[in-house]
């Protein structure tokens, strides 16, 4: 996950952007007497992003009282109508989605979509709130469905308030197998049956049992191991010849070293990028930086 900055436009000034024209009268007071209540829910939101307590909130405390359907579905539409092109509240959602990132639950995805962290047909009072909407990439949207979360581990990290980047937790290993399909650590000059790159969540000794719980979450609600894996598959064939002209010059000593280095660039920006693990994992194996390389190339 990559982190962000939060949005500047607050939570008043975007409610008053998306009533303030193209909207009839009685629309526009029946939307303003729910500005408090939204202000108020806004800020339990972002003390709960806090404090990791995401959980904990009711949606009955974030929406109308159910006989009022209709104050719910007006208060959707802050999203749905008065964020779209040409309307008074669309800058709220361009801030979002115009971010000159990848898409922070990945990290690999372009930014398309914007997402509701707490889906709005559940929370309607956070429809509008811009700390709840983050861009996305159309892949991790469609993963992540429009869910809330019920316990603490079920809570996606969020790019504005969750920083677990300082440390370093995504890994990966290259394994080999027999032709029996049995896993083993190939050694130089062997011509392994098979082989696959596999992402794992490694979280360090520092991290509580919780914030290791979540972030496994995390990976697996985006399908992140195998998205990073078709990344890992279609970087392979392309560092070849690179590799190859390392290995002959300096034989697989130095095809360690040029992997470890590639893993330090790479890891100065992001350490927890998918090439950091990837290329750390591939300088492990003694099987390739002696020539498995070629095999894992051709693939």
């Amino acid at each position: 996950m990559r982190r962000l900055n939060p949005p500047q436009i607050g939570t008043r000034e975007a409610f008053r952007m998306c009533i303030s024209a193209k909207i009839s009268p009685p629309m526009r007071t029946l939307l303003s007497s729910y500005e408090g209540r939204v202000v108020v829910a806004a800020d339990m939101y972002e003390r709960a992003c806090r404090t990791s307590t995401l959980h904990h909130m009711h949606p009955a405390a974030f929406a109308p009282l159910p006989i009022n359907k209709h104050h719910k579905d007006a208060l959707i539409d802050m999203y749905e109508r008065r964020m779209g092109p040409h309307h008074p509240g669309r800058p709220v959602y361009e801030e979002a989605r115009n971010r000159k990132t990848k898409c922070p639950m990945c990290g690999v995805g372009a930014v398309r979509q914007v997402d509701h962290h707490m889906p709005k047909s559940m929370y309607p009072f956070l429809a509008a709130v811009p700390i709840n909407l983050l861009p996305i990439c159309s892949d991790c949207n469609f993963e992540k469905k429009d869910r809330a979360p019920t316990c603490y581990a079920e809570q996606t990290l969020h790019p504005y308030f969750d920083n677990i980047d300082d440390d370093r937790w995504l890994r990966a290993r290259l394994i080999t197998c027999s032709a029996d399909g049995r896993a083993y650590r190939a050694k130089p000059l062997d011509s392994p049956a098979s082989w696959a790159i596999e992402f794992y969540v490694d979280p360090p000794a520092s991290w509580d049992a919780q914030l290791a719980e979540r972030v496994w979450y995390h990976f697996e609600t985006f399908k992140l191991a195998r998205l990073y894996e078709d990344q890992a598959a279609d970087d392979l064939p392309g560092i070849e010849l690179s590799i190859e002209g390392v290995f002959q010059a300096g034989g697989a000593p130095d095809v360690r070293t040029h992997l470890e280095g590639l893993a330090r660039s790479r890891a100065r920006l992001y350490k927890n990028s998918w090439m950091v693990a990837l290329y750390e994992a591939l300088a492990d194996q003694d099987w390739f930086c002696s020539g498995g390389f070629r095999q894992v190339a051709a693939g």
